[in-house]
């Protein structure tokens, strides 16, 4: 097959003659169009609509179980530390490696974390020892009972309390330093403090 070679102006007056425009109803182009933003617009309401009820239900607060330690002869219980928040630490003994690592990465954070007012805790599943840390924490009495209470029977867990006694975060692994400090700022009661009227 050959092709036939063409000049330029013989090629542009034959594309505009074999070129036919298709014929648009501009009228029913803008009807449609508008028509199509308002029912993405309709959507968006509801999904919007729904959202804030989803946000809603999941602002719903899961209150921090209970646990209870002895200081100065009597018995305190979590409720007593409102205001503060709280790292509770589960384990079945202060041997374990998770434990360990735990105390590793709290190490260079401490500081800054009591400085916000934190209190460590920690709960001994089966073997209550010596903490081999500079890091002051509170046994809690009955730590099996504590540690059922948070779904956690013979592993390690951490949990960070919010100074509103929210749970805030129950994790199977060690959490860094930085991570408890992130959750402890984005606590309500410290966002809520934080803001300016």
């Amino acid at each position: 097959m050959k092709l036939k070679k063409m000049d330029n102006k013989k090629n542009a007056q034959q594309g505009t003659a074999n070129c036919q425009l298709p014929t648009v109803n501009y009228y029913k182009a803008t009807r449609d169009g508008n028509l199509q933003i308002f029912f993405f617009a309709i959507l968006l309401l509801v999904a919007t609509t729904s959202l804030s009820a989803t946000e809603v239900a999941s602002s719903v607060v899961t209150c921090a179980p209970d646990f209870s330690w002895q200081q100065a002869g009597k018995v305190e219980h979590l409720a007593a530390l409102g205001g503060k928040p709280v790292l509770l630490v589960i384990t079945p003994s202060p041997k374990t490696w998770a434990f360990h690592y735990q105390l590793w990465e709290l190490r260079g954070m401490y500081e800054k974390l009591a400085a916000q007012g934190m209190i460590a805790c920690v709960a001994f599943t089966k073997q209550e020892g010596r903490i081999g840390s500079n890091i002051p924490f509170i046994p809690v009495l009955d730590g099996l009972a504590v540690g059922k209470a948070y779904g956690v029977e013979s592993d390690f867990a951490v949990a960070v309390i919010g100074a509103d006694g929210n749970l805030d975060c129950l994790s199977r692994r060690p959490l860094s330093g930085q991570r408890i400090h992130d959750l402890i700022n984005a606590s309500y009661t410290t966002q809520a403090r934080l803001r300016r009227p």
